[in-house]
């Protein structure tokens, strides 16, 4: 397995590992490793089932179902984000997954099926590089404040569906 840093400020990119195979002690240490340091793991062509999915999220802790989204059958840890005129995305604004709950996930795995030759961009971005780059006194002005995350802000349609 290697692992290489994409950015400065996060993400890296993991190859000579197949998500598909039964993962030893060591590779799943690596990766957890990985996604603590760089916030962003990044794993090309890697053909999963939904098993294999479902498999990769169970080494990150207990996988948790977002209820404004359809699932994969079988697999109600795995949603299913489509973006077409059939389906348009329900929120194209910056978010992070599921923070709204008490205990929120550690992160999010995103496997593309359908993806489209061009647009349909997945940003990332660390807020933890964010703060380190605010001043002192910002970082002391914030340090204080507690922020409110509400599933009814920025998902309002799809409380009402």
């Amino acid at each position: 397995m290697s692992i290489s840093a994409c950015a400065g400020a996060l993400g890296a990119e993991i190859s000579g590992i197949d998500l598909c195979a039964t993962l030893t002690e060591g590779d799943v240490a690596a990766i957890r490793d990985a996604l603590l340091e760089y916030e962003v793991i990044f794993f090309r062509d890697q053909p999963m089932s939904p098993a294999n999915h479902a498999a990769l999220a169970d080494i990150f802790g207990k996988p948790q179902r977002h209820e404004a989204y359809p699932h994969v059958e079988g697999f109600p840890q795995i949603t299913i984000l489509e973006n077409d005129e059939a389906n348009p995305s329900k929120i194209e604004m910056w978010h992070r997954d599921m923070t709204f709950r008490a205990h929120p996930p550690i992160g999010s795995i995103l496997h593309g099926v359908v993806i489209p030759e061009r647009g349909g961009d997945t940003l990332f971005a660390s807020m933890s590089a964010a703060y380190e780059g605010l001043s002192d006194s910002m970082q002391r002005f914030l340090s204080d404040l507690v922020g409110i995350h509400d599933f009814r802000f920025g998902f309002k349609e799809s409380l009402e569906e």
